[in-house]
């Protein structure tokens, strides 16, 4: 949380907490555009030597697959769960339980 504080605190607005970052270090006005987060994902696990077993997979939909899974096995509700993945299907986000 206090890291989440202070990178709140350093952004140019209010708004996107995911931001785009220039090479130089500027945090950018925008939000990440949706492909970026796989991207990133996918380059930092390479970079930090991290491999998927066979039924794993390292991406932006494996984290939020993850979340959902650990978050229904540690007695969340659905609804708080939907909340924080913004599934508006019951099937489908059960679906993401693995």
């Amino acid at each position: 949380m206090r890291a989440l504080r202070r990178w709140l605190l350093a952004a140019p607005s209010d708004g996107f907490v995911f931001r785009a970052i220039r090479a130089d270090g500027m945090v950018c006005e925008a939000d990440l555009h949706p492909d970026s987060i796989g991207r990133i994902v996918k380059k930092r696990s390479k970079e930090a030597g991290l491999s998927a077993g066979p039924r794993e997979r390292l991406s932006a939909h494996g984290f939020r697959a993850g979340f959902i899974t650990e978050a229904y096995r540690a007695g969340a509700r659905d609804a708080a769960i939907m909340g924080h993945s913004r599934h508006r299907d019951l099937k489908t986000m059960h679906g993401y339980v693995q």
